[in-house]
């Protein structure tokens, strides 16, 4: 803590909390100490003390038995005298009887109770009994299954069982109370007691029995609420009810400590000062809140991210249409650039059939001419040449036909392909940039986050550093130096379980801290992710745009080879025509060969030389048939890789759209425990920070004097039985069940 005063206060308005949140551990038996005879009894002497300076300290056990509603039957109170400085005699005041010396031989003397210890340099140990009124006790009531019994009218029933402690202080000197924490051990058979609770205390079970461990501070509200109506919020509570399923059952063993060695553990000094204790609930008040701040950003954060997330699932799956259109698009224009490819072959296979007929067509025309001149002897011969001359122009241009068809049902499906494939390019360009629109708000929504989870972190980091229960453990320790070997050993077992709980809280808070840094990490990676998102999702759009105008310029190009192959398909028609007729018409003319020949002689050698200029045409034509059948050959080649990408695009965003489910339901289960988070520090912040603050607004300084007037009283009760004047000493209250 930073100041004593808030020490004071949290001890005096909190230590039911501490201690309940922190005693832990195994029990076991403790019985007071039987007063056994010694093999030489104790002997009164009149010896002369030795005068010193030192003065030994005085610890003090008081144990009382009671009955099973708590009634003082007897008492027997040990106290031990430290010989610190080894001195000769030891001055002690007690109004104890039957004194017996429990540890040693060494004597002494009374007069009017004031005892002289013949010390022999060594600790005294002594016993002895007392009548007097114990200044805190308890009361027990028990239920069974809603109505009230006695412990005794309990043995061998069965059924839902209550057994309700309250403590009692009664202490008071002229008004003034000594403040006591007293804390009760139960120890529960396992066969007989089952489904066990306490409020105010804690359940431990070590498989066989089951130990409850409550607690209470009689009459402390009481007091700090005669200064301060706002401490009446505070839960400081003076009693304990246990509940179990019994059978059969037998009285429970008990055993009870009260002690106010707790409050002497704060400083004896006053506590005048308010600016460091108004300081501190101030910076409590703002950590708190920042707390709660914190837990609202990361809820803020998440709702965003699961906003972002409709808008991400949105582009995905439009993305996803749209590389299904692609898929589908690229398909149809491998189809047409398969067919203008196999046109091309046909029409490259009809040119060169032509081209070769054209040849044919040459070297007939140069028998007809050299036939004109021998008329009479070839004019059977030059009948036949055109005869076979016009069947093979017919042929070549049923050839043509065909490959023309070809050339243009390819371009065709080329140009629908092309079509097709520019409305998927579109589509993924639209995809892309709702994906990046996506990914932009989901980056925004995880630094949210991730600033909420850091906050967090610092405020588990800040909680962690006040939890301290320094002053419960120091005073069971000085609890255990007067304790017998059976009662330290009950001790050191609450101790041990007290450090150990508090590690265990320490743990799980810096556990929270450290989930609460790895949150914000997996954020910040999340975040980095969601960006690399939106950076791939503009490239794909940027991309896509490329592609979109590429597939426009290969529109055009398409639309320019289908008219060129129009029109090829045009000449070629006009020139065989043009061909067959001027066959037509020489064959014709052999009929009547001897009324023209020469006609004929001249028409012939204009057959030849046109013959002669349609073969290095045809030549040229074949050439070019060749390079288109080539060309088309490599755009059927490249739209297949094209098809094939599409194809592994579509099955990628398809995968996709099948986990924005998975991503959507872990982002909704974050989004409702940040809720619950943030409900819960909300909650906490008002019904615990706030009423702690509100309880050192405006009456601080009332309920500091009670706090000084407390802590007063408990540092002045130091014994029970008596105490020499000048003595320091403790004591300490142990009731143990008469069973």
């Amino acid at each position: 803590m930073k100041n004593r005063e808030y020490r004071v206060l949290v001890t005096l308005a909190l230590m039911a909390s501490l201690v309940v949140g922190n005693i832990a551990g195994t029990s076991v038996n403790v019985q007071a100490a039987d007063n056994k005879d010694k093999s030489t009894e104790t002997k009164k002497t009149s010896e002369t003390k030795t005068s010193s300076s030192a003065t030994p300290a005085k610890d003090e056990t008081v144990y009382v038995k009671v009955d099973d509603a708590g009634n003082q039957k007897d008492v027997t109170v040990s106290d031990q005298l430290k010989n610190i400085s080894s001195l000769g005699t030891i001055d002690d005041v007690s109004d104890l009887k039957d004194i017996k010396n429990v540890k040693g031989d060494e004597t002494f003397s009374e007069n009017n109770g004031k005892l002289v210890w013949q010390g022999d340099k060594k600790d005294i140990c002594y016993q002895g009994t007392t009548t007097k009124k114990i200044p805190v006790g308890m009361k027990v009531t028990y239920e069974l299954d809603g109505k009230k019994v006695s412990a005794d009218d309990l043995e061998g029933k069965s059924g839902h069982l209550k057994i309700h402690y309250e403590y009692q202080n009664t202490s008071a000197d002229s008004g003034k109370y000594t403040p006591f924490l007293m804390a009760t051990g139960l120890l529960m058979d396992g066969e007989k007691f089952s489904n066990v609770t306490v409020d105010n205390g804690k359940v431990i079970s070590d498989g066989d029995r089951d130990i409850v461990i409550g607690m209470g501070l009689p009459q402390l509200k009481e007091q700090l609420t005669s200064v301060s109506s706002k401490v009446d919020d505070l839960d400081i509570p003076d009693s304990f009810t246990v509940e179990a399923d019994v059978t059969d059952y037998e009285k429970v063993e008990a055993v009870t400590v009260a002690t106010n060695e707790v409050f002497n553990e704060v400083g004896t000094d006053k506590f005048d000062s308010l600016d460091e204790l108004k300081d501190s609930m101030t910076e409590l008040q703002d950590a708190s809140n920042k707390l709660v701040s914190g837990s609202g950003q990361l809820k803020d954060g998440l709702d965003t991210l699961l906003s972002s997330s409709g808008t991400l699932v949105s582009g995905i799956d439009q993305l996803a249409s749209g590389g299904n259109t692609l898929a589908s698009g690229t398909g149809s224009l491998v189809s047409g650039a398969n067919t203008l490819a196999d046109g091309s072959k046909s029409l490259a296979n009809g040119t060169s059939q032509l081209a070769s007929g054209a040849e044919s067509l040459n070297a007939g025309a140069a028998q007809v001419a050299t036939g004109a001149k021998s008329a009479k002897d070839g004019a059977g011969q030059l009948e036949s040449g055109a005869q076979a001359l016009n069947d093979g122009i017919a042929q070549m241009q049923n050839q043509v036909g065909v490959g023309v068809n070809s050339l243009n049902s390819g371009v065709r499906q080329l140009s629908d392909g092309i079509s097709k494939a520019k409305e998927g390019a579109t589509s993924l360009e639209n995809g892309a940039t709702q994906v990046e629109t996506g990914a932009t708000q989901v980056s925004g929504g995880v630094a949210q986050a991730q600033t909420g989870a850091t906050t967090l972190q610092q405020s588990l980091v800040d909680i962690a550093g006040g939890n301290d229960n320094s002053a419960m453990v120091a005073a069971l320790e000085s609890l255990s130096h007067t304790a017998t070997p059976e009662q330290q050993e009950v001790l050191n077992s609450v101790i041990a379980g007290m450090e150990e709980q508090n590690k265990k809280v320490n743990d799980g808070i810096n556990q929270a801290a450290e989930k609460a840094g790895n949150l914000s990490i997996s954020l910040g990676t999340l975040g980095e992710g969601a960006k690399q998102v939106a950076d791939g999702g503009a490239s794909l759009q940027t991309g896509a745009g490329t592609l979109v105008e590429g597939l426009k310029e290969l529109g055009t190009g398409a639309n320019q080879l289908q008219t060129g192959v129009e029109n090829m398909a045009t000449q070629l028609s006009d020139g065989t025509k043009q061909l067959s007729d001027g066959t037509g018409a020489l064959l014709a003319g052999t009929q009547s060969l001897n009324s023209g020949l020469g006609t004929l002689s001249a028409g012939a050698g204009q057959v030849s030389e046109g013959s002669a200029a349609l073969s290095t045409n045809m030549k040229t034509a074949n050439a070019g048939a060749q390079s288109v059948a080539s060309g088309a050959g490599q755009l059927a080649s490249g739209a297949s890789q094209l098809n094939s990408g599409a194809g592994a695009l579509s099955t990628g965003l398809n995968t996709l759209q099948s986990s924005t489910g998975a991503l959507v339901s872990g982002v909704e289960q974050l989004d409702s425990g940040a809720a619950e988070l943030n409900s819960g520090m909300i909650q906490f912040n008002e019904e615990g920070i706030e009423k702690l603050v509100s309880v050192f607004d405006g009456d601080v300084d009332s309920l500091l004097d009670k706090a000084n007037e407390l802590l007063d009283a408990s540092k002045e009760y130091k014994n029970f039985s008596g105490i020499a004047d000048g003595m320091d000493g403790s004591v300490k209250f142990i009731f143990v069940s008469d069973k």
